[in-house]
């Protein structure tokens, strides 16, 4: 009986930030694209500081004090560009930018045994977050009706996929993906994640009832999230094996950190982002 109680209050805990979160993003959506922009550069910060963290908490070198600021300035920077996405050049500017910063940063610390560590470190956790996650930003400006419902859809559908993985794998989840990576995700797990966003993307149709938003439109969203979702999280639990901590933060009562929370939003939001440009744009 214990053990069912401490289960039964860790998905309660799940299911109340998991809805807190999701309200928290539509609302955000529904306010405006600034307010969107200001709470999508807050969790980048966020992964950015949880990254940077738990990477000195053991023993690892990253350079918090140039990830960060760098990994804010990205969303900032994409929103000016949403309208011009012919033109991404300011962004792979940053990037190179801070490229060369961190190795000349790390080159002339007293300590240089671990540099290129440091700098790889570093500039992996701004792309592997902050660029990732701006493409949400990016989708403010794709033409026609798209605007806040583009991102809308393909979080909604990443949150679907994420629940339903989760609940179906921790049940029924028998047979192992890369247990090497991460013990508990299954192939259970993914297949009923893969179903669930596939019926997302029908309510979503139905419901957001937008242009933009056909049938085939819809269905391949879903598609993408299915592979690029657990690429993300998969990716994000990489890191935490090899570090050996179970999330990145405390952060979300039931998830851990916001990075636990948005890893399989990471690789999703680019992919849909530019599936969205070539349908719309050609």
């Amino acid at each position: 009986m214990p053990g069912l109680r401490s289960k039964f209050s860790d998905l309660l805990k799940r299911v109340v930030s998991a809805v807190f979160l999701v309200l928290s993003v539509v609302l955000l959506m529904w306010w405006g694209d600034l307010p969107f922009l200001a709470g999508m550069t807050l969790i980048i910060v966020l992964g950015l500081w949880e990254y940077c963290t738990v990477l000195r908490e053991h023993g690892r070198p990253a350079a918090a004090f140039l990830a960060l600021p760098v990994g804010a300035s990205i969303p900032v920077v994409s929103f000016f560009l949403r309208d011009k996405p012919q033109d991404l050049s300011p962004i792979l500017g940053i990037l190179l930018g801070l490229l060369a910063v961190t190795f000349f940063y790390f080159m002339v610390r007293p300590d240089r045994e671990r540099a290129a560590e440091g700098a790889a470190l570093t500039f992996m956790g701004v792309a592997l977050i902050s660029l990732t996650l701006s493409h949400f930003v990016l989708m403010l400006g794709l033409d026609g009706e798209i605007s806040w419902t583009a991102p809308f859809t393909v979080i909604v559908m990443v949150w679907v996929y994420d629940a339903v993985a989760y609940f179906a794998g921790s049940a029924f989840g028998k047979h192992k993906m890369l247990p090497r990576v991460s013990p508990n995700k299954s192939w259970e797990g993914l297949a009923a994640g893969t179903a669930a966003a596939f019926i997302a993307a029908y309510v979503l149709k139905v419901t957001v009832s937008r242009p933009w938003l056909d049938w085939p439109t819809a269905f391949i969203l879903a598609a993408i999230v299915a592979v690029a979702a657990p690429i993300g999280d998969l990716s994000e639990s990489l890191i935490k094996r090899e570090l050996r901590v179970k999330d990145m933060s405390e952060l979300i009562p039931g998830h851990g950190g916001v990075l636990d929370r948005f890893d399989s939003m990471l690789f999703t939001a680019a992919a849909s982002y530019y599936f969205l440009r070539l349908i719309i744009r050609t």
